[in-house]
């Protein structure tokens, strides 16, 4: 038994990762099986749902939407407490980044305005964005992001607090 509380996971991708991909994706990293997976657009969640019975429970409930700037894919992920054990926060955005080749950007425990971002090899980096009205624009990195050359390389991101 557990005494870890259900979670979620939010970040942004700089992958659009299609329906069918989420749920495969989803299915083998949580390990639960079809019937326990909620996947859906942020904008029709209630057209997903007009056939489920109000009392069923996910044990993973994803939603996504686009975005702009350095990101193009927005996303949550809520999960039952059992498998915030299985699959933390950090390794989730890690077999995320890995498995669609992409970037993700999360939030954990920087300091306020700074975040995490994980590339596809593994690299973790500290980074620093603006943010308006959907367009999320990375302006510095604790290293350089590949296939953003114009963000400022500034290794003193790690020492704040």
């Amino acid at each position: 038994m557990t005494d870890t509380e259900a979670t979620g996971y939010d970040c942004f991708s700089s992958r659009a990762v299609s329906e069918g991909e989420w749920r495969a994706f989803l299915l083998d990293c949580f390990g639960v099986a079809e019937w326990q997976l909620f996947v859906g657009h942020e904008d029709r969640v209630a057209e997903g749902l007009r056939d489920v019975p109000q009392d069923v429970v996910f044990s993973v409930f994803c939603t996504y939407r686009e975005i702009s700037g350095h990101f193009v894919m927005a996303f949550s992920v809520g999960i039952e407490s059992w498998l915030v054990d299985r699959v933390g926060r950090l390794e989730f955005a890690e077999r995320f980044a890995a498995h669609f080749d992409a970037y993700v950007l999360y939030g954990d425990t920087e300091p306020p305005g700074l975040w995490t971002l994980i590339l596809a090899d593994g690299q973790c980096l500290r980074v620093a964005m603006d943010d308006e009205d959907d367009r999320h624009v990375l302006y510095a990195a604790t290293a350089p992001v590949p296939g953003l050359p114009d963000i400022r390389v500034d290794a003193s991101l790690w020492q704040l607090k």
